[in-house]
């Protein structure tokens, strides 16, 4: 069977070469969407062995709209007919078997085969608040701090995560700590507590 998602393949590789583990499209379907893809580790909890990337659909016109789903290279999964049903506002139900393929085969054509960044601030934002996990809405960068040392007595690493939000989300910033692997990025979901690069620069330099 030829591999549907052959774009998929070019844009792992490509994510790989670069250290990055989430990427970024737009998407259409009925509606418009923006999907947030982050790709399966050796070491992370897969659906199941064939599973490469985990994704989020995100509504563009309402970005608390969303559904996920994970996908091979064959096929996108979702977790429950009816909520792909109403997510995706489909009218035509017909045969799922065929819905299904039909979108698996609709959205190949629209899965890049390299990263790219985002050009504008919404799907910046969208990116760079899910590169984590934790809170999606924390994107407001206020401090670069040190994480320590383990029991060993070796110096805690920045997790990639991490990184890439940082470059994503202040890229400039992260170029000028990115080669200190002891240094972390804190966000807030509050933009009061955001500080601007000079600040952070100031604070680091202060504790060192």
């Amino acid at each position: 069977m030829p591999i549907r998602f052959e774009n998929l393949k070019s844009l792992l590789r490509d994510m790989e070469n670069r250290n990055l583990v989430i990427a970024s499209f737009r998407f259409q379907y009925n509606i418009n969407t923006s999907v947030i893809l982050k790709r399966y580790r050796d070491e992370q909890t897969k659906p199941n062995e064939y599973a490469k990337v985990w994704l989020k659909f995100i509504d563009w016109e309402d970005t608390n709209n969303t559904i996920e789903a994970y996908a091979d290279f064959f096929e996108v999964y979702f977790r429950t007919t009816e909520e792909f049903i109403e997510f995706f506002n489909i009218q035509n139900r017909g045969a799922m078997r065929d819905i299904f393929l039909d979108f698996s085969n609709h959205f190949a054509r629209f899965i890049p085969t390299e990263w790219r960044r985002p050009n504008n601030d919404i799907e910046r934002h969208l990116l760079g608040g899910y590169a984590e996990g934790n809170n999606p809405n924390a994107i407001y960068c206020f401090d670069v701090r040190r994480n320590g040392i383990d029991r060993n007595g070796n110096p805690n690493t920045r997790s990639i995560e991490n990184s890439n939000k940082a470059y994503i989300l202040r890229p400039n910033l992260y170029a000028l700590y990115k080669d200190d692997t002891n240094l972390s990025f804190f966000f807030s979901d509050n933009i009061e507590d955001e500080r601007q690069d000079r600040e952070i620069i100031r604070m680091v330099a202060n504790r060192n």
